[in-house]
């Protein structure tokens, strides 16, 4: 499968992308978040027909920010 690449994007491409996997998260959809092979911060996230590669960095970060709107860590977001 092909993973498009957002590592290198600014921090406003990467928040959209996370809000876009949010948004399908909260209707049901499963989101999959898994260490990449190239090792760390690289992981891969996947939702749907959604594949990305990011930083866990910068999601850790968004996730941070947003876990108000959250208050439980979402079990639908698997890691692994």
């Amino acid at each position: 499968m092909k993973r498009k690449d957002i590592r290198l994007t600014t921090r406003e491409e990467k928040e959209k992308v996370y809000e876009e996997v949010d948004r399908l998260y909260h209707q049901g959809v499963e989101v999959n978040v898994k260490e990449h092979k190239s090792g760390f911060p690289a992981v891969t996230l996947d939702c749907r027909e959604l594949h990305y590669l990011t930083d866990c960095l910068s999601l850790e970060r968004w996730w941070e920010e947003h876990k108000d709107k959250h208050p439980h860590e979402p079990k639908g977001w698997k890691g692994g």
